[in-house]
Order: C-alpha cells, then structure tokens, then sequence
C-alpha cells in the first residue's frame, strides 16, 4: 500500500494522470495493425510451406517479385563477398 502511495506521489509531482497510461484511439489501432500484419505474415509463411516458394512467388504481382529478388540477391552477394574476402 504504500508503494502505491509513492508511486501515485510521484506522478502528481511530475504532473502525470491516470490518461498518461492508458492507450491512445492511435496506439489501439496501430497495435491492431501491427498484430494482423503479423498474421499476415504468418499465414503467407506457411502458403509458401504448403504451396512451395517457386508456385507462390508465381502468383505474386511482378513488382513484389522483384522486391524479393532484390534481397535475395543483395544478401547473396553480400555472403559472397565476406566468404571472398577471407581468401
């Protein structure tokens, strides 16, 4: 009981209110958001799983190709750089 009392001493010196806890309309949505971008995620992880990289990259629209490509080769490249540069 009396570290709540401290603590609640504390906020009135530093001029904080119960609001400053509690979440935002913005921080709900936004963690709603990140939440179903990580579903999102899992769910396509495991259609490549299921489906194969090959056959799901095939349904995917070009410019995401691409982007995937891209990384694909940066990081490639960039092993073969580092295990090169051992040499």
């Amino acid at each position: 009981m009396e570290r709540l009392k401290h603590s609640l001493q504390l906020d009135t010196e530093n001029n904080m209110s119960r609001d400053d806890y509690l979440p935002t309309d913005e921080d709900e949505q936004q963690a709603q958001e990140e939440a179903h971008k990580h579903h999102t995620i899992q769910e396509f992880a495991a259609i490549v799983m299921a489906d194969g990289p090959a056959a799901t990259l095939g349904q995917m629209p070009d410019d995401a190709k691409n982007e995937i490509r891209q990384l694909i080769l940066h990081d490639y490249m960039q092993r073969l750089s580092s295990a090169n540069s051992g040499l």
